[in-house]
């Protein structure tokens, strides 16, 4: 029997939001040795500290991102997975902008290291939907054709 497409969609909805509510806080561990790991590290200038930094902080949620594309091609029930792989990169990006506390009023480059650090996850996760989607595609052609 066949599920109706609205049972499909909100059930792929609760896997997508399932798999990002899990992926943070798998990310928590990283974070806190990655911490340790970069801990004293300065970046000169204004391109070090504007866009190389957040990049930098950012690499255990960008992991944990691409492992949730990936993650998320293979588990959703659609013939279209890079659809909610989307769905997924705009809640990293969308949700990366809040946590930031600021004790006098944003700079430029303040927001600038805001939005590369948000929009980064994101971007992995959606490189990683492609990636698996990519080899979904061809291992699913290898095997009807042999």
């Amino acid at each position: 029997m066949r599920q109706s497409v609205k049972v499909v969609t909100v059930k792929n909805l609760l896997v997508c939001v399932g798999i990002f509510y899990l992926s943070r806080w798998l990310a928590f561990p990283l974070q806190f040795g990655f911490g340790k790991l970069t801990q004293g590290i300065i970046y000169h200038g204004d391109f070090g500290n504007t866009i190389v930094m957040p990049l930098v902080l950012h690499v255990p949620i960008a992991l944990v991102a691409t492992a949730a594309g990936v993650s998320l091609t293979w588990i959703v029930d659609s013939a279209r997975p890079l659809r909610w792989v989307a769905l997924l990169a705009v809640l990293y990006a969308l949700l990366g902008f809040f946590g930031y506390r600021w004790g006098r009023q944003p700079l430029h480059q303040d927001r600038v290291f805001q939005t590369v650090g948000a929009l980064f996850p994101g971007a992995t996760c959606f490189l990683g939907g492609i990636m698996a989607s990519r080899w979904r595609v061809t291992s699913r052609g290898a095997v009807t054709a042999g």
